[in-house]
């Protein structure tokens, strides 16, 4: 009788696995400021800014950052921090500081946000975004959650929709699904944004979050 012998291992594999954003060497310093921005704008329109903005802080103190004023109370930080993030006057102190606090926030950054991290020309990323908002969208309405939820889920899939093929097709995909709804919808849209603009009393400033979340 011929006998078989086997070595038992059931020991866990001792080395970790490594998945993107989950290594020893941060991408921090390939991402793009408006990226950075958009993430935290994602991430801050759900836990809210104040939130987001001490998680930042308490890192970057963790981190031992140089170069960056954090005194204050935790107000003064909130507007500063998004002040820079948003950076509508393209000031090359507000970048240098986004800049010190690339690693920090790409480290605190809730998996959710991070596909926002990707360049906007990445396919794959704008696929998987749409693909998530979907489902979002879905379980909102399946689970017949409150109307606010249902239609942030489902205006956010549609975004994602429009800028799946690219950031070239997004207004001609939107146009043409707003024409394709109809006229009263067509007209309807018209006079929704015209109220926006009332009662913005002016023309909407386009800051870098604006291509992911609304401020």
């Amino acid at each position: 009788m011929q006998t078989l012998s086997f070595q038992q291992n059931n020991r866990a594999p001792t080395e970790r696995l490594i998945f993107q954003y989950h290594s020893n060497e941060r991408p921090a310093g390939n991402v793009d400021h408006r990226n950075i921005c958009a993430a935290v704008r994602a991430w801050a329109a759900v836990e809210g800014r104040l939130v987001v903005a001490l998680q930042i802080k308490k890192a970057a103190q963790d981190k031992g950052v140089c170069g960056i004023d954090m005194s204050g109370n935790a107000d003064t930080w909130n507007v500063k921090l998004f002040r820079w993030l948003d950076n509508k006057h393209e000031y090359s102190s507000y970048r240098e500081k986004i800049q010190l606090l690339k690693p920090v926030i790409v480290d605190v950054l809730p998996l959710q946000y991070r596909s926002r991290l990707l360049p906007v020309e990445c396919s794959v990323a704008r696929l998987a975004t749409k693909l998530k908002e979907d489902s979002e969208a879905a379980r909102a309405v399946a689970l017949n959650a409150p109307q606010h939820e249902r239609s942030k889920e489902i205006q956010e899939s549609i975004h994602a929709t429009a800028w799946v093929d690219g950031p070239n097709s997004v207004i001609s995909n939107l146009v043409g699904a707003i024409v394709m709804s109809g006229t009263d919808i067509v007209e309807g849209v018209k006079a929704a944004l015209l109220e926006q603009e009332r009662l913005s009393g002016a023309k909407t400033e386009g800051n870098c979050g604006d291509k992911y979340v609304s401020n």
